[in-house]
């Protein structure tokens, strides 16, 4: 029976480690294979929390002769022998989210969630950028072979720089693609499985350039259904707001308004679309984290029943993807994986080859075959290529402390219209954050 090794780097990940945990257990991969699932973090208490309520699945699932649980605070050792590893962290955790929102909200700039673009998603990426290369690099010393899967964000930032900086098959994977698909198929009336979308762009701000439903031409339908029932639109006004004016469905939900300031994050739009504030509605809200920290914590001491934490609805839903994606890779099981984040090389038309796009691929032993899904309108390249070119010099900047860097990626940006307010805002947000950055950030 073949021996696989997956390690799940921040597997202090409140929802996402027992997804995918509860994902293995589920797996052709649990059937057919010997797993290793190497749990690594720095942070002792809720590793030992994660690592019981870990093993607690796979004793409840009856997969403990196919699945063993490890854990580890260092990661070198965890990574010997690693076929997969999964990147899931946030340097600084929630209190650090906070602060990148949080600081430039007292200057009047607002940011709906702030871990991608906006001055927040530059200083969330100036964090991550020297750890995950940190990371990867230590991946690429003790197991060379394996895969390397970012889940963390700026995901297009931190991605690129693990490529362009480290020598790891490194991609990029983000939930919200299957939230789109799903969306989709609830417009239409259909089953997930029906829907095959074809995107292209930079994660959190892509387009679905062609799909099918059921095996038709999906935009045709779409346009019947909305002369049917204009109501639709109303649901998601965002939405159909940027389709009616550029003739294509761009995802994911609120972070595409994130990557339009100048027009949604204004108090007037915020008003008309509905926009909720951060932190509610968000991971990061201490309230809604609260209940679902405590009912691990339960789980782990036997204070609750296993049971419990299993049956929560959706749990397993943010680590499917990627276990169904090593489930063909493992198993040569050929899929149609619905958003990859890769270096372009052509698969999207009119950005730059060097740059990560995200777009389908078909997946099998041999790896990830990413599609080439053809050019972008010149208004979306007009709108993206400068949001590249941003996530270039955020990355510079966190590899060197140099603070002018940091500036052009948030004049780049379009937070923010003032440079003097600029410096304010960096400044406050590097103090706030200094625990988190390397020391050559005050010299």
């Amino acid at each position: 029976m073949r021996e696989v090794k997956i390690s799940l780097v921040g597997a202090g990940s409140l929802t996402f480690t027992p997804s995918v945990i509860k994902a293995l257990t589920r797996s052709r991969l649990a059937d057919e294979c010997k797993l290793t699932v190497a749990l690594i973090d720095i942070n002792k208490d809720i590793l030992d929390v994660m690592y019981k309520v870990s093993s607690k699945i796979v004793e409840a699932m009856g997969r403990s002769s196919n699945i063993r649980v490890e854990e580890y605070t260092d990661r070198r050792i965890a990574f010997e022998g690693t076929d997969f590893a999964i990147v899931t962290i946030g340097v600084g955790g929630v209190e650090a989210t906070h602060i990148d929102v949080e600081v430039p909200r007292r200057y009047g700039v607002e940011q709906m969630i702030g871990d991608t673009v906006g001055p927040g998603g530059i200083m969330r990426g100036i964090r991550h950028v020297p750890v995950l290369i940190d990371i990867a690099n230590d991946l690429a010393d003790t197991s060379p072979n394996s895969y390397l899967f970012n889940y963390s964000n700026p995901l297009t930032v931190l991605t690129r720089a693990i490529v362009r900086e480290c020598r790891v098959k490194a991609y990029g994977l983000c939930t919200g693609i299957f939230g789109v698909v799903n969306s989709i198929a609830r417009i239409f009336g259909v089953a997930s499985r029906d829907v095959k979308l074809y995107i292209g762009g930079i994660n959190h701000f892509y387009w679905i350039l062609d799909f099918t439903v059921k095996g038709e031409e999906g935009y045709p339908k779409l346009e019947d259904l909305l002369r049917r029932n204009p109501s639709i639109a109303e649901r998601s006004k965002l939405i159909f707001d940027i389709y009616r004016v550029y003739g294509l469905i761009a995802g994911p939900g609120i972070h595409v308004a994130e990557f339009l300031p100048h027009i949604f994050m204004k108090p007037e739009a915020i008003a008309r679309y509905g926009f909720k504030l951060f932190p509610e509605g968000t991971i990061y809200d201490y309230k809604a984290r609260k209940p679902y920290e405590e009912l691990l914590r339960n789980v782990a001491s036997d204070a609750k029943p296993i049971d419990e934490l299993i049956g929560v609805r959706g749990m397993e839903e943010e680590g499917i993807g990627v276990v169904n994606l090593i489930e063909s890779i493992v198993l040569d099981k050929p899929i149609f994986y619905p958003g990859v984040n890769v270096v372009n090389y052509g698969c999207v038309e009119g950005l730059p080859p060097w740059s990560i796009v995200e777009v389908p691929a078909y997946v099998d032993s041999a790896g990830i075959h990413p599609i080439n899904v053809g050019r972008l309108p010149n208004s979306i390249v007009g709108l993206t290529i400068p949001r590249i070119m941003q996530y270039e010099l955020t990355i510079d900047a966190a590899l060197s402390g140099d603070r002018n860097l940091a500036i052009q990626a948030i004049m780049l940006d379009g937070y923010i219209d003032d440079i003097g307010k600029a410096e304010k805002i960096l400044s406050e947000l590097i103090e706030a954050e200094a625990r988190w950055l390397p020391r050559y950030w005050f010299k």
